[in-house]
């Protein structure tokens, strides 16, 4: 919001104006957003648990895939009218999942996770020699 100060017979106020606005943002970016929206008003250090994050956003996408299942039930049946351009888009959606099998998708985070645990290797080895370091230098 904007401010303006103004003075009127000796005192000061602060009139507040509402200026229109919009907030844009990638969708990979939506998952930090939620994520940090969630710590308002929290007074403790956050646990990032990669975990945790995985488990809520397959929940998050399994109530939208649920959500658009019965939809679709409903136009199939009859029950709600068809929308070509929803039945467009959820075509374009589906087209773009790549095709992959259990296999693949195991092996892609098993690698993750692997690299996950070199940098946590690399961070503990790097804090180690900061230590040894400073303690060399107390000492001459």
């Amino acid at each position: 919001k904007q401010w303006y100060q103004r003075r009127v017979r000796g005192t000061e106020g602060c009139i507040f104006t509402p200026v229109s606005h919009t907030i844009t943002g990638a969708e990979a970016d939506q998952v930090s957003l939620k994520f940090f929206q969630g710590l308002r008003g929290n007074k403790k250090t956050p646990n990032f648990n990669d975990q945790e994050q995985i488990i809520t956003s397959c929940s998050e996408m399994i109530a939208q895939i649920n959500i658009v299942m019965g939809h679709v039930k409903k136009v199939l049946s009859g029950e709600a009218p068809s929308d070509k351009e929803l039945g467009r888009q959820l075509m374009e959606v589906v087209q773009s999942i790549p095709n992959l099998d259990g296999d693949t998708i195991t092996n892609m985070l098993n690698s993750h996770m692997q690299d996950l645990l070199a940098v946590e290797y690399l961070t503990y080895l790097t804090r180690q020699q900061l230590a040894i370091s400073a303690r060399i230098n107390q000492i001459l």
